[in-house]
């Protein structure tokens, strides 16, 4: 079941709050690195770009899970963290893309999570 367009609208809000007050988001995996890359995405600043312009671009009627029992990350330092997954049409990068991430509270200010930012894969 997808989470409903108010939690949607809750992760994206902790997700804007959690980039701008670290001025940064963290890599949940090593294949985002070649995500970007094949985005052309090669600086921290082009990459700290696309993310907060998806974070304005998407949608809480783009969420498109993960559904449970995977809508927690199961591994890692983050383990147990609910991971929100988005579909949408980008005007930035002109195609369909795909987002993943998570906000994680543990301790301190919550942190962005990035698990993934590519074009659709059907």
């Amino acid at each position: 079941m997808i989470p409903s367009n108010q939690e949607s609208a809750e992760a994206i809000r902790s997700a804007k709050d959690a980039l701008e007050n670290y001025k940064r988001f963290f890599f949940g995996n090593a294949k985002l690195e070649s995500e970007l890359y094949d985005l052309g995405l090669l600086t921290a600043e082009e990459r700290y770009m696309a993310v907060d312009i998806t974070l304005q671009e998407i949608t809480p009627a783009d969420r498109r899970g993960p559904n449970p029992p995977n809508d927690f990350t199961s591994s890692g330092l983050l383990k147990g963290e609910r991971l929100c997954a988005f579909r949408w049409q980008s005007v930035e990068f002109k195609r369909l893309m795909y987002f993943k991430f998570a906000v994680a509270a543990r301790s301190g200010k919550p942190r962005l999570v990035v698990y993934s930012l590519h074009e659709h894969r059907p």
